[in-house]
């Protein structure tokens, strides 16, 4: 299978192209596999059980969990290594620089050769369709509606 794009269109509004314009390709949303379907399929090719499955999913996690805490990586064969990173602010002057000034973070993971190479060797397909966008959510109100002074206390009115 191969990964599909469709053709995306934008108009530049910077640059030496500004005003013009762009097609370019889109990458459509993966397909999922879900953790119910590669738990099947762990259990039918080593004979696990589901139960011992879970149980080893739950202690990795935890693993991988306390050795990031404790700020090491941890490296997990062929798949990679997971990494917590962080970015530190620019600052001014150098006595400015401490623990406040570092700034997002994150947990990386980072994929070994293998799994690098599994992207290159992808085949790619362009759909001649254009995208669509999926409409954007609605932004859910920070704070609730006032009622009106005549709902009272606890009123179920909306507001509109």
């Amino acid at each position: 299978m191969a990964l599909k794009f469709k053709i995306a269109k934008r108009k530049l509004y910077v640059g030496k192209r500004k005003g013009q314009t762009v097609f370019y390709a889109i990458q459509e949303e993966h397909p999922r596999t879900t953790w119910e379907q590669v738990e099947g399929r762990i259990t039918r090719t080593t004979g696990i059980t589901r139960a011992d499955l879970r149980a080893a999913v739950i202690a990795l996690y935890d693993i991988v969990e306390e050795e990031l805490s404790a700020g090491r990586a941890v490296d997990l064969a062929d798949l990679g290594s997971f990494k917590a990173i962080a970015t530190g602010k620019m600052m001014d002057t150098f006595e400015a620089v401490d623990a406040t000034s570092i700034a997002h973070q994150v947990v990386r993971f980072f994929p070994k050769k293998k799994m690098r190479l599994i992207a290159k060797n992808l085949s790619l397909e362009v759909l001649k369709e254009e995208h669509k966008p999926r409409p954007k959510k609605k932004a859910k109100p920070s704070k609730p509606a006032p009622s009106s002074p005549e709902q009272g206390e606890g009123g179920s009115a909306i507001g509109i």
